[in-house]
């Protein structure tokens, strides 16, 4: 899982649908993430290679025509495929007798981990597929999955910068162009030569001059100065191409550090603790200040990464323009 999350949902009647699509929607929404739902009908030619692919979530109608929902757990266990379930059905008891295998005397022969039962009835689906979705992101919020779907949306981010700064070199006016050129100059590269210069020389004299060269930062166009230089490009695209952005991004380097950057640091120093809240979590650290990632958090980060790759799309977009 990244900030999408992926459900298959096996359900024959088609007016029962966009109903039922807006309110899982809605479920998905609250965790700051963005809902990729993919409807089957559950007799289609490609349905066990859908069944083969990477999702988060599965749902089905237990009385699909043509198949049942025993059939379909058995096939995804013996493609190895362990993602949760959630079967339904308006005959919900013998819909759990059938998928947990029950005998005459009751007995449960055959128990299928991962999978959840629920009535049809609205009014017990929405509320079953909402424990069933918190439950799944809960179980993604481990600092390790975090880690790879903050660096992962970061590194895209830094691609769409990249390209955004070659666009504006190609395609805005040379009046433009110069602006740019000689904030580049003046505000990046001597400020970076001369801090560079600065710190070779310390460096030089530093009898542990390992330790020194290791700690020493990239003085180039790292994430932050790649970010000032865009966000010149922006106040341009404002002023002079009247794209539209809320006003927070004006100072668009500085929104970029200190609701992106500044936690992809944290995590990426991250450690686990028991000590603040009597079970595991992970504390990192910003400005010499402890940061304890919470499930609140975690939602926090999603948010912004899903605005702040929306504002970037406008940017790389408003280049059609011109």
């Amino acid at each position: 899982m990244n900030i999408n999350f992926r459900v298959l949902w096996f359900e024959d009647e088609i007016g029962w649908m966009p109903s039922s699509e807006r309110n899982l929607k809605k479920i998905i929404e609250s965790h700051n993430l963005i809902p990729d739902i993919t409807w089957k009908k559950g007799d289609e030619e490609d349905a066990e290679d859908e069944l083969k692919k990477e999702y988060d979530l599965i749902l089905m109608d237990f009385e699909l025509r043509g198949t049942t929902g025993n059939i379909l757990i058995k096939k995804l266990r013996q493609l190895d495929i362990y993602t949760d379930v959630v079967f339904y059905s308006g005959n919900y008891d013998k819909m759990v007798k059938a998928l947990y295998d029950i005998d005459e005397k009751g007995s449960n022969i055959e128990p299928v981990d991962g999978v959840y039962f629920s009535d049809r009835k609205r009014e017990e689906l929405y509320p079953k597929l909402q424990k069933v979705v918190d439950k799944v992101v809960r179980r993604m919020q481990d600092i390790v999955n975090l880690r790879g779907v903050v660096l992962d949306n970061v590194s895209g981010f830094e691609n769409q910068m990249q390209n955004i700064l070659v666009l504006a070199a190609n395609k805005l006016s040379p009046t433009q162009i110069q602006s740019l050129n000689d904030y580049t100059k003046n505000k990046l590269i001597v400020p970076a030569k001369d801090e560079y210069v600065r710190k070779i020389e310390e460096i030089e004299k530093n009898p542990e001059a390992l330790k020194a060269i290791i700690s020493a930062p990239d003085y180039f166009l790292d994430s932050y100065k790649k970010a000032r230089l865009v966000g010149r490009v922006i106040k341009i695209l404002i002023n002079e191409y009247n794209l539209d952005l809320d006003d927070k991004y004006k100072k668009f380097a500085e929104v970029y550090y200190n609701e992106i950057i500044k936690y992809r640091n944290a995590l990426g120093h991250a450690m686990r603790s028991n000590e603040h809240t009597g079970r595991e979590t992970f504390i990192g650290e910003i400005d010499k200040t402890p940061l304890i990632f919470t499930e609140e958090l975690f939602r926090q980060m999603r948010a912004s990464i899903n605005e702040y790759q929306q504002v970037i799309d406008l940017v790389e977009d408003a280049f059609n323009q011109i």
